[in-house]
């Protein structure tokens, strides 16, 4: 059931959708399946587990969330009560981990895996909170009082109380953790049931860590919908012809991941034909697809699935735009496919240097998915957020993305980022326009450009190409000399046969920076 006007928090929806789908299975893994009526009584008897402890409204609890069951319940249990929640990444340095729990100050720490245990409690100790092992003896017993009291609770959790803290990184290296709220994600919930025809017999691969952004639309657009998820295990990604045989075994319809995941599934001949048949959706975002890669994905689903190319930064609950993709987006393969058009009930503005409205410029998002803010960084919430003051926009808030963007009859295309446009020999470049121009050779399966500042006034850029052939890297920039000016060509080229991925799938860019440092 999609979310409407009745429903001001999301405590409401859910409970409307444990008894609606109550005989449905919610999560689906390989050794059994647990029903939304399962899920629900995990749910009471977290949230009970929660206000024994004192947490209320407004209150932070942390869970290193490894897709056991119980954490997933352990997030609508916080929901249910207005505690926010903020997922953690378990095999992450201890040192990133704690500035994360120092920024977000939990009462309690959850983890689901006993393996991390030593871990965990070291980070209890040093963030002064209760450690929990979310596991069967965790769940207590409960009466119709505590249900009761639960009820209550729901009903005073208003649409601006925050849901949960996504963690993304920070330029400082101070990660930067971004507060969510009801009403945010009560908007992301009933466009996406609309937009992609979510129904109960939808199964969602949930391919994404739950300290990732992507994540976000699996869980709250699938399970919220009525639809069921099927987590895929971290230990699945790195092994391309498993993690498919998986998500095919699960009768998968809904796919999302980042691009670099499908790329990489193409260049490793996983995704053959016969594989993934029940999907009907296959949705990628988070970093630029490049068409000509693009168009062997497009290629091979061309009617079965749908590919949806989607656009939307943390600080806007996952998902602003989304684009489906046809014949007509591969006219030419240059570049990157549009963004689209932003989805209804958002607004936004293109701004020059000068801050001024423009053709091209930095996007800047408004609207009801606005996030509230960086949680407790009034000082970097401030530097992105902003309250218009405009009379046509008057006291709307906007979030500057950093993203830039070009406007062609009303479609939005990415241009590149603020952090990635670099001053070279005096002239001005995106580093994405080299990415892209690499990527049209046929020889490079994906590519990343990083600029080094030698000194104050030199720096150099260098390249690093993923082949599954061969190749000479004397060739490569000669070749692409014939597509970009001299001052665009690297300094150096660098072959791998896989560029380094971060936690999220994304292409790490800082290990490519270590690297030739």
């Amino acid at each position: 059931m999609p979310a409407i006007l009745h429903h001001y928090n999301l405590a409401h929806l859910l409970d409307e959708v444990l008894v609606e789908h109550s005989a449905r299975p919610a999560l689906r893994y390989a050794e059994d399946e647990h029903t939304f009526h399962e899920l629900g009584g995990w749910v009471d008897s977290l949230a009970a587990l929660l206000l024994s402890r004192g947490l209320a409204r407004g209150d932070v609890i942390a869970i290193g969330h490894d897709k056991h069951p119980l954490s997933y319940a352990l997030m609508l249990a916080a929901i249910r009560l207005g505690v926010a929640y903020v997922n953690i990444d378990m095999a992450s340095p201890i040192a990133r981990t704690r500035r994360i729990l120092e920024v977000s100050a939990p009462m309690l720490l959850f983890y689901d895996d006993s393996t991390y245990q030593a871990e965990m409690a070291e980070l209890a100790v040093s963030q002064g909170c209760e450690l929990l092992l979310l596991d069967s003896s965790t769940l207590p017993n409960i009466s119709e009082a505590d249900l009761e009291r639960q009820r209550q609770c729901s009903r005073l959790v208003d649409g601006a109380t925050i849901a949960y803290i996504m963690f993304t990184s920070g330029s400082t290296g101070i990660p930067k953790g971004v507060a969510v709220t009801h009403q945010n994600v009560l908007h992301l919930i009933a466009w996406g049931h609309k937009r992609f025809g979510i129904t109960e017999q939808d199964n969602f691969a949930n391919l994404s860590p739950m300290y990732f952004d992507n994540s976000v639309f699996d869980f709250y657009v699938g399970l919220f919908s009525g639809a069921s998820l099927s987590p895929i295990h971290r230990s699945l990604l790195a092994k391309p012809y498993e993690l498919v045989s998986y998500v095919s075994s699960r009768a998968c319809t809904i796919w999302f991941s980042v691009p670099s995941a499908l790329i990489y599934l193409m260049a490793m001949k996983a995704l053959a034909p016969g594989a993934l048949v029940d999907l009907r959706v296959i949705i990628f975002g988070g970093e630029g697809y490049p068409k000509v890669e693009l168009k062997k994905l497009y290629d091979r689903f061309f009617g079965q699935a749908m590919l949806v190319n989607v656009y939307g930064p943390t600080e806007c609950t996952c998902i602003c735009s989304a684009h489906t993709l046809s014949t007509d987006d591969f006219q030419n393969l240059d570049g990157l496919p549009t963004l689209g058009k932003l989805n209804p009930n958002f607004d936004y503005r293109i701004l020059d240097d000068a801050s001024h409205d423009a053709v091209e410029g930095e996007l800047c998002l408004i609207g009801p998915n606005v996030a509230a803010g960086y949680f407790n960084d009034l000082e970097r919430t401030a530097a992105v957020f902003e309250v218009i003051t405009d009379t046509n926009r008057f006291m709307k808030r906007m979030y500057r993305t950093g993203d830039l963007v070009k406007e062609v009859d009303g479609w939005l295309h990415f241009v590149g980022r603020k952090d990635n446009q670099i001053k070279h020999m005096g002239y001005r470049i995106e580093l994405e326009e080299i990415e892209n121009a690499l990527v049209k050779l046929p020889q490079v399966d994906q590519a990343a450009v990083v600029y080094l500042r030698t000194q104050t006034a030199y720096g150099k850029l260098v390249a690093y190409v993923a082949c599954s052939v061969e190749v000479d890297d004397g060739v490569l920039l000669q070749t692409l000399g014939q597509s970009v000016p001299d001052y665009m060509v690297p300094s150096k080229l660098i072959i791998m046969s896989k560029l380094p991925h971060n936690a999220n799938g994304k292409v790490d860019r800082q290990q490519l920076r270590a690297l030739c440092s």
